[in-house]
């Protein structure tokens, strides 16, 4: 068994994007905001147009447009914002894995981590995702590791954080 994994990379800015909206669909209901939010926009609308119901047509009306750019901006707009938002995500990262903690190096940062600050993590075809605090995130491309590094990784994460999280 292999204690650690060596990872290498620099997250342009269409990956973290595809990465903070992957987040961001796996965190968020978005089948029930999108469809609740259309149904209220429409039900809105219709009231609006067809009836003499006004005051009910815009209270559904306007919370569904507001869902909706909710939405529209959780998906769209803020991964870029977040992306622009962070200098340091334009550097290399050097990271060592290992069971006592992650070695974390850029052109500007050298800190050792300890696991304790990392809650859960999920993963995909894409992308490792480690959560830490309430609304922060890690993003770690699988490109930067091997099939057989990636399995190591998988490993040392479930021993420091737990089970991968599912949806």
């Amino acid at each position: 068994m292999v204690n650690s994994v060596d990872v290498t990379f620099t997250i342009g800015r269409d990956e973290y994007v595809r990465a903070i909206r992957r987040h961001y669909r796996s965190q968020l209901r978005l089948a029930r905001d999108i469809v609740g939010g259309l149904i209220a926009l429409c039900a809105g609308l219709y009231l609006l147009l067809a009836t003499q119901q006004t005051v009910m047509g815009w209270s559904l009306a306007i919370p569904g447009a507001l869902l909706m750019g909710l939405v529209g901006y959780a998906l769209i707009l803020l991964p870029s914002m977040l992306y622009r938002s962070q200098p340091k995500l334009k550097s290399e990262y050097r990271l060592h894995f290992d069971d006592t903690g992650i070695g974390f190096k850029t052109n500007d940062i050298d800190a050792r981590l300890k696991w304790q600050m990392y809650h859960s993590w999920i993963c995909d075809e894409e992308f490792y995702i480690l959560y830490h605090g309430t609304r922060d995130l890690s993003v770690i491309p699988r490109r930067s590791l091997t099939d057989e590094g990636s399995n190591q990784f998988a490993a040392i994460l479930e021993r420091n954080i737990g089970p991968r999280r599912t949806k």
